[in-house]
């Protein structure tokens, strides 16, 4: 059937347009505050401060796992929701900041560390931010795919002839 071909044809363009995917592998940082810092840290915050920090960097997502004195925390977010990834200097600290807040891996002076970590996850967002959005489009394609093949066999079975 013609809408048929014109599925075939939005999925080749979807599939054109989209660059080749790129293949990350998993990382994993400790971007935990370090541990003097935490102690002196501690009071001040009554503990509020997790005394570890990790960072998953998975192939779709990143975790952010904090443990603190009151438990354990994970969030998870896609690569497309991280919003934006930026290094952010403090008098001589260095962190950087996502939707996950602001991170300061040791005592805030591991500019090597902060700079890898943003440039790793600004390389994840460009390569799999539109991922949930392509999925989306696969999805109603192929409902589009199932209605299309309903509408031809209501036809035939009215004994409509096709267009």
């Amino acid at each position: 059937s013609s809408m048929g071909n014109k599925t075939f044809s939005i999925t080749s363009a979807i599939n054109m347009e989209t660059p080749n995917a790129t293949t990350f592998t998993e990382e994993d940082y400790d971007v935990s505050l370090n541990v003097l810092c935490w102690i002196a840290l501690c009071p001040c915050v009554f503990g509020a401060l997790p005394y570890s920090t990790t960072l998953h960097l998975g192939t779709e997502e990143v975790t952010k796992t904090d443990v603190g004195i009151c438990g354990r925390s994970e969030s998870k977010r896609p690569y497309g929701e991280l919003g934006g990834v930026e290094r952010s200097n403090c008098l001589c600290c260095v962190n950087f900041r996502s939707s996950f807040g602001e991170i300061s891996p040791g005592c805030g002076c591991n500019a090597e560390l902060v700079d890898e970590i943003v440039g790793e996850l600004k390389a994840r967002q460009l390569g799999r931010g539109d991922t949930a959005q392509i999925k989306r489009v696969e999805q109603t394609l192929e409902r589009l795919d199932e209605i299309e093949g309903k509408l031809d066999k209501i036809m035939d079975h009215l004994q409509i002839e096709r267009p």
